[in-house]
């Protein structure tokens, strides 16, 4: 099996980078409606879409029900009302229990460095617990349950053989993303939050599917070039 040559080919990359901006300008703006929401879900939309039309097989399972649970959550959350806060995130947990699966079906035996790595990664969902532990009781647990996953699929991510750490590296922006979201939501108003809070989950999107084609390409003659 060889790999694919471009992991995400230009045509997704185009429509995911333009949704992007559109939806980061209405942001902005603080334009709301269903137009905005409409342009949040499209990037890691097309990202399903080369999933489905590209993959094959578990991977392709593990990665689309990723990202379906992405798309469910990004709608959820963009609406105004906070009583969808918990639907999204049991959305986005969803999609991080089937990236888990997927990198764990992988993963190999972490050597010193990595190991090193994993008791910082506990460590941090350790401090992140003990940091949001005031927020009201009926959202701690949910809160709680996400740091988790995320960590643990952020280990899941480093254990998986690869030539380089991209898909390591998208784990890690997606729990920044997370971390920037969360403070801005519980504790500290960040300046421009909101949009480095997207940024980062677009780009941690982008990077982990980029490297998951990588990972586990199609054969050649069925790539996109």
């Amino acid at each position: 099996m060889n790999p694919v040559k471009k992991p995400v080919p230009a045509p997704y990359t185009l429509v995911f980078v333009a949704a992007a901006i559109v939806f980061m300008v209405l942001l902005a703006m603080d334009i709301t409606g269903i137009g905005r929401t409409v342009f949040k879900a499209i990037p890691v939309a097309t990202l399903l879409v080369l999933v489905i039309t590209e993959m094959s097989g578990f991977s392709r399972i593990c990665l689309a029900g990723a990202l379906l649970g992405s798309v469910c959550g990004d709608v959820l959350l963009d609406m105004p009302s906070q009583n969808l806060f918990v639907l999204g995130l049991a959305a986005f947990l969803a999609g991080h229990l089937f990236y888990t699966v997927l990198f764990f079906r992988s993963a190999a035996r972490p050597d010193d460095t990595e190991k090193l790595i994993i008791a910082g990664l506990i460590f941090l969902a350790g401090v992140l617990m003990w940091l949001f532990s005031d927020i009201a009781p009926e959202l701690y647990g949910p809160v709680v349950a996400y740091i988790a996953v995320i960590v643990i699929m952020s280990i899941g991510a480093l254990l998986v053989p690869a030539p380089d750490r991209l898909l390591f590296s998208g784990a890690l922006i997606f729990i920044a993303s997370d971390l920037v979201l969360a403070v801005n939501k519980f504790l500290i108003a960040i300046p421009a939050g909101r949009l480095i809070n997207i940024t980062l989950y677009f780009l941690a999107q982008y990077l982990i599917i980029a490297a998951a084609r990588r990972i586990w390409p199609l054969p050649a003659a069925r790539a996109i070039n």
